[in-house]
């Protein structure tokens, strides 16, 4: 790797908790113009809360992943007794699991049956090679027939709140692979732009309640218009949420049958 890019992530600028904090607190009191802002504890837990909101709703706070599920793990004891398997905290949720078998014709679809090759060999081959498009489409109409004698998928379930995943199906007969969605590093959570727009607005949310519960004025006995402070802020909150649905949609669509 180039020594400028590995000097570039060596001295790469990390939000920490503390440093968002202090940023929230800029927010709330215009940098300080305002003699009010809620305790860090508070502002901490609105920052948790809101983390474990993003990692559930927001794509690009997780990241797809494959995890090598050895085959010890489905010999052990334990796993005989609960048929359940404690995954990492990083791992927020399980697409799919799958034995670590190697690819056929009839399990997968293979680059031998690849339409590229099929219309390639019409055009440039002898004659004699017409069949194969009618030929991959015979192999492919029992494709369902054979996936249920040399099935590769397991039936699972997952607990996002316990880490757990269970092995509800058949026991694999060779190691597994999962495939995830893993939890970004809470850091660069922090430097992502919508989620500190929602922490600020759900900040504001909160300092509005703080303020209006004890009935809190300006020196000057100068009153706070406490609801266009939570109407603005909900506001925000309704926009980053638009956008968070908008970024959310699916790249594309496709159909199976299992």
């Amino acid at each position: 790797m180039d020594r400028l890019v590995l000097d570039q992530i060596n001295n790469q600028i990390i939000m920490t908790k503390d440093e968002l904090i202090q940023d929230i607190n800029d927010e709330i009191t215009f940098s300080g113009m305002l003699p009010y802002s809620l305790p860090e504890k508070e502002l901490g837990r609105i920052i948790d809360i809101d983390a474990r909101y993003f990692y559930d709703n927001w794509r690009h706070a997780v990241e797809s992943k494959y995890l090598l599920l050895p085959l010890e793990l489905f010999k052990d004891p334990n796993f005989n007794k609960t048929r359940e398997i404690l995954l990492p905290e990083c791992v927020q949720s399980v697409i799919e699991v799958k034995e670590a078998k190697g690819g056929s014709i009839f399990s997968s679809i293979d680059r031998d049956f690849s339409e590229q090759k099929m219309i390639g060999s019409e055009i440039y081959l002898t004659p004699f090679m017409g069949e194969s498009i009618m030929y991959r489409t015979a192999i492919f109409s029992f494709l369902d027939l054979t996936k249920g004698l040399i099935l590769d998928t397991i039936a699972y379930d997952h607990n996002k709140n316990t880490h757990k995943l269970g092995i509800v199906g058949r026991t694999p007969k060779v190691a597994a692979v999962a495939k995830i969605l893993k939890k970004i590093d809470i850091d660069k959570l922090y430097e992502d732009e919508l989620y500190q727009r929602h922490v600020r607005a759900k900040s504001k949310v909160r300092l509005a309640q703080m303020l209006q519960t004890f009935n809190y004025k300006l020196p000057g006995d100068i009153t706070i218009n406490y609801q266009n402070m939570v109407d603005n802020a909900n506001k925000e909150i309704e926009e980053v949420n638009a956008m968070m649905k908008g970024e959310n949609t699916v790249d594309w669509m496709f159909l199976t049958r299992q």
